[in-house]
Protein backbone atom coordinates (compact mmCIF):
# COMPACT_ATOMS: atom_id res chain seq x y z
CA UNK A 1 0.00 0.00 0.00
CA UNK A 2 2.77 2.44 0.93
CA UNK A 3 4.61 1.60 -2.28
CA UNK A 4 1.49 2.37 -4.31
CA UNK A 5 1.07 5.69 -2.50
CA UNK A 6 4.70 6.58 -3.23
CA UNK A 7 4.22 5.78 -6.91
CA UNK A 8 1.04 7.90 -7.05
CA UNK A 9 2.81 10.79 -5.28
CA UNK A 10 5.76 10.57 -7.67
CA UNK A 11 3.48 10.55 -10.71
CA UNK A 12 1.58 13.53 -9.32
CA UNK A 13 4.77 15.51 -8.82
CA UNK A 14 5.96 14.70 -12.34
CA UNK A 15 2.62 15.87 -13.74
CA UNK A 16 2.85 19.10 -11.74
CA UNK A 17 6.38 19.77 -13.01
CA UNK A 18 5.21 19.15 -16.57
CA UNK A 19 2.30 21.61 -16.18
CA UNK A 20 4.48 24.32 -14.63
CA UNK A 21 7.10 23.92 -17.35
CA UNK A 22 4.47 24.15 -20.07
CA UNK A 23 3.00 27.29 -18.50
CA UNK A 24 6.40 28.92 -18.27
CA UNK A 25 7.22 28.06 -21.86
CA UNK A 26 3.88 29.48 -22.96
CA UNK A 27 4.62 32.73 -21.11
CA UNK A 28 8.01 32.98 -22.84
CA UNK A 29 6.41 32.42 -26.24
CA UNK A 30 3.91 35.18 -25.54
CA UNK A 31 6.71 37.67 -24.96
CA UNK A 32 6.71 37.72 -21.18
CA UNK A 33 10.04 37.98 -19.38
CA UNK A 34 11.30 36.36 -16.20
CA UNK A 35 13.16 38.52 -13.72
CA UNK A 36 16.04 36.21 -12.79
CA UNK A 37 17.00 38.42 -9.86
CA UNK A 38 13.93 37.55 -7.81
CA UNK A 39 12.22 34.83 -9.80
CA UNK A 40 9.04 36.81 -10.44
CA UNK A 41 7.36 37.00 -13.78
CA UNK A 42 7.76 40.44 -15.40
CA UNK A 43 4.93 41.13 -17.80
CA UNK A 44 5.97 43.41 -20.66
CA UNK A 45 3.93 43.95 -23.77
CA UNK A 46 6.73 44.06 -26.30
CA UNK A 47 5.55 43.56 -29.87
CA UNK A 48 2.14 42.09 -29.01
CA UNK A 49 -0.70 42.47 -31.48
CA UNK A 50 -2.22 45.95 -30.86
CA UNK A 51 -5.56 44.72 -32.18
CA UNK A 52 -5.99 42.89 -28.86
CA UNK A 53 -5.20 45.92 -26.71
CA UNK A 54 -7.30 46.78 -23.67
CA UNK A 55 -9.00 50.18 -23.85
CA UNK A 56 -8.36 52.27 -20.75
CA UNK A 57 -11.31 53.87 -19.04
CA UNK A 58 -11.27 57.67 -18.94
CA UNK A 59 -10.35 57.54 -15.25
CA UNK A 60 -7.40 55.26 -15.99
CA UNK A 61 -6.29 57.39 -18.95
CA UNK A 62 -6.26 60.51 -16.77
CA UNK A 63 -3.80 58.99 -14.32
CA UNK A 64 -0.27 60.40 -14.54
CA UNK A 65 0.82 56.74 -14.58
CA UNK A 66 -1.48 55.67 -17.41
CA UNK A 67 0.23 52.99 -19.48
CA UNK A 68 -0.19 52.96 -23.26
CA UNK A 69 1.73 50.41 -25.33
CA UNK A 70 0.87 47.48 -27.59
CA UNK A 71 -1.39 46.05 -24.85
CA UNK A 72 -3.15 49.19 -23.58
CA UNK A 73 -4.66 52.10 -25.47
CA UNK A 74 -7.00 55.02 -25.01
CA UNK A 75 -10.27 55.62 -26.82
CA UNK A 76 -10.07 57.50 -30.11
CA UNK A 77 -12.09 60.38 -28.65
CA UNK A 78 -10.04 60.67 -25.45
CA UNK A 79 -8.71 64.16 -24.79
CA UNK A 80 -7.77 65.57 -21.35
CA UNK A 81 -9.84 68.57 -20.27
CA UNK A 82 -6.96 70.35 -18.52
CA UNK A 83 -4.74 70.91 -21.57
CA UNK A 84 -2.71 74.10 -21.30
CA UNK A 85 -0.41 76.01 -23.65
CA UNK A 86 3.27 75.33 -22.89
CA UNK A 87 5.04 78.69 -22.84
CA UNK A 88 8.52 77.67 -24.01
CA UNK A 89 10.67 77.99 -27.13
CA UNK A 90 9.02 75.81 -29.77
CA UNK A 91 8.98 74.64 -33.33
CA UNK A 92 5.68 73.59 -34.79
CA UNK A 93 4.62 70.97 -37.29
CA UNK A 94 2.10 71.46 -40.09
CA UNK A 95 -0.83 70.66 -37.80
CA UNK A 96 0.41 72.27 -34.56
CA UNK A 97 -0.64 75.88 -33.93
CA UNK A 98 0.87 75.62 -30.46
CA UNK A 99 1.99 72.92 -28.07
CA UNK A 100 -0.33 71.75 -25.34
CA UNK A 101 0.18 69.52 -22.31
CA UNK A 102 -1.91 68.78 -19.26
CA UNK A 103 -1.67 71.55 -16.69
CA UNK A 104 0.85 69.94 -14.34
CA UNK A 105 3.02 68.71 -17.20
CA UNK A 106 2.93 72.11 -18.90
CA UNK A 107 4.11 73.94 -15.81
CA UNK A 108 6.77 71.30 -15.16
CA UNK A 109 7.99 71.73 -18.74
CA UNK A 110 8.36 75.47 -18.25
CA UNK A 111 10.39 74.86 -15.09
CA UNK A 112 12.55 72.30 -16.93
CA UNK A 113 13.27 74.74 -19.76
CA UNK A 114 14.11 77.54 -17.32
CA UNK A 115 16.56 75.31 -15.44
CA UNK A 116 18.15 74.30 -18.73
CA UNK A 117 18.59 77.95 -19.70
CA UNK A 118 20.24 78.68 -16.37
CA UNK A 119 22.74 75.94 -17.25
CA UNK A 120 23.21 77.45 -20.75
CA UNK A 121 21.14 74.88 -22.66
CA UNK A 122 18.46 76.12 -25.06
CA UNK A 123 15.87 73.39 -25.42
CA UNK A 124 13.12 73.54 -28.02
CA UNK A 125 9.72 71.85 -27.79
CA UNK A 126 8.88 69.98 -31.00
CA UNK A 127 5.63 68.16 -30.17
CA UNK A 128 3.26 67.94 -27.21
CA UNK A 129 -0.34 66.75 -27.04
CA UNK A 130 -1.64 65.02 -30.16
CA UNK A 131 -5.22 64.04 -30.80
CA UNK A 132 -6.01 60.58 -32.16
CA UNK A 133 -6.48 62.09 -35.61
CA UNK A 134 -3.15 63.93 -35.50
CA UNK A 135 -1.34 60.78 -34.37
CA UNK A 136 -3.02 58.95 -37.26
CA UNK A 137 -1.62 61.56 -39.65
CA UNK A 138 1.92 61.12 -38.30
CA UNK A 139 1.66 57.33 -38.17
CA UNK A 140 0.36 57.06 -41.73
CA UNK A 141 3.24 59.25 -42.88
CA UNK A 142 5.64 56.87 -41.10
CA UNK A 143 4.04 53.88 -42.85
CA UNK A 144 4.43 55.60 -46.21
CA UNK A 145 8.10 56.25 -45.42
CA UNK A 146 9.18 52.96 -43.84
CA UNK A 147 6.44 50.37 -44.23
CA UNK A 148 4.11 49.05 -41.53
CA UNK A 149 6.46 47.07 -39.27
CA UNK A 150 9.25 49.66 -39.23
CA UNK A 151 6.71 52.45 -38.73
CA UNK A 152 5.41 50.70 -35.63
CA UNK A 153 8.94 50.72 -34.20
CA UNK A 154 9.32 54.44 -34.86
CA UNK A 155 5.83 55.84 -34.37
CA UNK A 156 3.17 54.93 -31.81
CA UNK A 157 0.02 53.39 -33.23
CA UNK A 158 -2.96 55.79 -32.92
CA UNK A 159 -4.57 55.33 -29.53
CA UNK A 160 -1.31 53.91 -28.13
CA UNK A 161 0.60 57.21 -27.95
CA UNK A 162 1.69 58.97 -24.77
CA UNK A 163 1.19 62.20 -26.70
CA UNK A 164 -2.58 61.62 -26.67
CA UNK A 165 -2.40 61.41 -22.87
CA UNK A 166 -1.20 65.02 -22.87
CA UNK A 167 1.85 63.99 -20.85
CA UNK A 168 4.57 63.53 -23.50
CA UNK A 169 6.88 66.09 -25.07
CA UNK A 170 9.46 65.78 -27.82
CA UNK A 171 12.57 67.93 -27.42
CA UNK A 172 15.17 69.18 -29.85
CA UNK A 173 17.82 71.87 -30.21
CA UNK A 174 18.80 74.31 -32.94
CA UNK A 175 22.20 72.66 -33.38
CA UNK A 176 20.40 69.58 -34.77
CA UNK A 177 18.29 71.63 -37.16
CA UNK A 178 15.32 71.04 -34.84
CA UNK A 179 15.24 67.39 -35.92
CA UNK A 180 14.26 64.49 -33.66
CA UNK A 181 17.31 62.25 -33.99
CA UNK A 182 19.13 59.73 -31.73
CA UNK A 183 22.28 61.88 -31.75
CA UNK A 184 20.39 64.20 -29.39
CA UNK A 185 21.64 61.92 -26.60
CA UNK A 186 25.24 62.74 -27.51
CA UNK A 187 24.80 66.50 -27.25
CA UNK A 188 25.41 68.41 -24.03
CA UNK A 189 21.75 69.42 -23.94
CA UNK A 190 20.62 65.83 -24.46
CA UNK A 191 22.85 64.56 -21.67
CA UNK A 192 21.51 67.29 -19.40
CA UNK A 193 17.92 66.24 -20.14
CA UNK A 194 18.72 62.60 -19.44
CA UNK A 195 20.30 63.45 -16.08
CA UNK A 196 17.96 66.22 -14.93
CA UNK A 197 14.46 65.56 -16.32
CA UNK A 198 13.41 63.46 -13.32
CA UNK A 199 13.81 66.51 -11.05
CA UNK A 200 10.83 67.99 -12.86
CA UNK A 201 8.73 64.82 -13.03
CA UNK A 202 9.77 63.48 -16.45
CA UNK A 203 11.16 60.15 -17.60
CA UNK A 204 12.69 59.09 -20.92
CA UNK A 205 9.98 56.65 -22.00
CA UNK A 206 11.97 54.72 -24.60
CA UNK A 207 15.55 54.33 -23.32
CA UNK A 208 18.41 52.69 -25.13
CA UNK A 209 18.38 48.90 -25.13
CA UNK A 210 14.73 48.50 -24.07
CA UNK A 211 12.98 48.11 -27.41
CA UNK A 212 12.13 44.46 -26.67
CA UNK A 213 9.90 45.66 -23.82
CA UNK A 214 8.60 48.96 -25.19
CA UNK A 215 8.41 47.98 -28.90
CA UNK A 216 9.65 51.51 -29.72
CA UNK A 217 13.19 52.37 -30.83
CA UNK A 218 15.46 54.48 -28.63
CA UNK A 219 14.03 58.01 -28.44
CA UNK A 220 16.22 60.21 -26.21
CA UNK A 221 14.13 63.24 -27.20
CA UNK A 222 10.81 61.84 -25.93
CA UNK A 223 10.04 62.61 -22.29
CA UNK A 224 6.84 61.85 -20.41
CA UNK A 225 5.46 63.36 -17.19
CA UNK A 226 4.79 61.00 -14.27
CA UNK A 227 5.41 63.31 -11.30
CA UNK A 228 8.62 64.05 -9.43
CA UNK A 229 8.54 61.18 -6.93
CA UNK A 230 7.85 58.46 -9.50
CA UNK A 231 10.26 59.94 -12.05
CA UNK A 232 13.03 60.06 -9.47
CA UNK A 233 12.46 56.45 -8.43
CA UNK A 234 12.39 55.28 -12.05
CA UNK A 235 15.56 57.25 -12.85
CA UNK A 236 17.65 55.87 -9.99
CA UNK A 237 16.34 52.31 -10.48
CA UNK A 238 17.08 52.53 -14.23
CA UNK A 239 13.57 51.32 -14.98
CA UNK A 240 10.89 51.82 -17.60
CA UNK A 241 7.34 52.65 -16.54
CA UNK A 242 6.17 49.03 -16.85
CA UNK A 243 8.80 47.94 -14.34
CA UNK A 244 7.83 50.63 -11.87
CA UNK A 245 4.14 49.70 -12.10
CA UNK A 246 4.95 46.02 -11.62
CA UNK A 247 7.27 46.48 -8.65
CA UNK A 248 4.86 48.91 -6.98
CA UNK A 249 2.00 46.44 -7.48
CA UNK A 250 0.22 49.01 -9.64
CA UNK A 251 0.40 47.10 -12.93
CA UNK A 252 -2.95 47.23 -14.70
CA UNK A 253 -4.60 43.87 -15.22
Amino acid sequence: MNQNRNIIFLLSMLALIFILTACRNNDDLNGNNIDSANGTQMIFCGASDPENATVLSEEEALSYLALVNRCYRVASDFSPEDLSVVNVESVRGPHDDHHLLRESAARATEALFQAALEDDFSLVAASGYRSYDLQTFYHNHAIDSWGLEEARRRSAIPGHSEHQLGLALDLTISELGYELVPIFSETSAGRWVNEQAHRFGFIVSFPDGREAETSIVYEPWHIRYVGVDVATEIFYANQILEEFLWHSNAFME
